[in-house]
């Protein structure tokens, strides 16, 4: 990916990082909030995702580039969390596609089951992240009092 130009080397900070989790959890928080439309409750999960996966490859050293950087982010995952994280990158991919059709096309495409669906797989990332950043980037990790 780098090679090709989608990414360039990056060199993030324990701050970056918070910052990049206060969003993913806003994301979270808003995405649950029933008073809103289901579609842009997906959307702010989606934005959750994205930041999450933004996260992981800045921890990693890289920063996306360049057109297709959502695409990027998510076809990113497995190669910096091993291939275990190949369906969820796809996964999360569909969701953009998604989250795309909702923010420029329409709205109403978008279920509840959806909704909850990406709330629960971003909430299960999001405890894997930590773990990982733990684990391999224990001086980005600082948990919050």
């Amino acid at each position: 990916m780098a090679r090709k130009g989608r990414l360039r080397r990056h060199d993030t900070s324990a701050q970056e990082v918070a910052d990049l989790l206060r969003i993913v959890d806003a994301g979270l928080a808003d995405a649950r909030v029933e008073a809103i439309s289901v579609d842009r409750r997906f959307c702010a999960a989606y934005d959750a995702a994205r930041a999450l996966a933004d996260l992981v490859l800045r921890s990693a050293g890289y920063r996306t580039v360049g057109a297709g950087r959502h695409v990027t982010v998510f076809e990113a995952l497995p190669l910096v969390l091993g291939e275990g994280f190949t369906n969820l990158g796809e996964y999360l991919n569909t969701c953009r596609a998604k989250r795309n059709t909702s923010e420029y096309d329409r709205v109403g495409e978008i279920m509840s089951g959806e909704v909850t669906e990406l709330i629960e797989a971003v909430e299960g990332l999001r405890a894997e992240v930590i773990e990982w950043l733990q684990t391999h980037h224990g001086g980005l990790w600082q948990p919050e009092e």
